[in-house]
């Protein structure tokens, strides 16, 4: 199970780790490869990134040298979504890929809003959500000044 912490990061399945904000890049590679394999990728506006794919699921990590960890990305591989995701993936105790995108936006719609997490709907009448994005906010509010 993936588990979404808002304004700190994403903790890994099997104890693998947390992929926190400020992590560095060598600690988030380290802690992903005990689930799986890791590719280095290249992303427009990050410093360093990196890929791997987990049970049905495409991750992608990256930030910058000095600050660490900004972007988690968790994008289901195969398309359209159309049914649970195979692993879990948790925010405040709602699967938000395992369930219909209108059940989850219900079963979130009392709690706060978090600035880092931004969940991606489907086209699809009935889908389920298609990714989850987590992003510090450190890249975007820096290259803005």
């Amino acid at each position: 199970m993936f588990e979404i912490l808002p304004g700190r990061g994403l903790v890994l399945p099997h104890r693998a780790g947390t992929l926190a904000y400020g992590t560095s890049e060598r600690a988030a590679q380290w802690a992903v490869a005990t689930l799986c394999d890791v590719r280095e990728s290249w992303v427009c506006g990050l410093e360093w990134s990196f890929g791997a794919t987990y049970q049905g699921l495409s991750l992608l990590v990256g930030g910058e040298r000095a600050g660490g960890l900004d972007v988690v990305d968790l994008r289901r591989a195969v398309h359209p979504p159309l049914e649970p995701a195979a692993v879990p993936v948790v925010l405040d105790g709602v699967d938000v890929l395992g369930h219909p995108q209108d059940e989850v936006q219900e079963a979130l719609a009392s709690q706060l809003p978090y600035p880092d997490v931004k969940l991606w709907r489907s086209h699809l009448p009935g889908g389920y959500l298609d990714r989850v994005h987590l992003s510090s906010g450190r890249i975007r509010s820096s290259r803005a000044r």
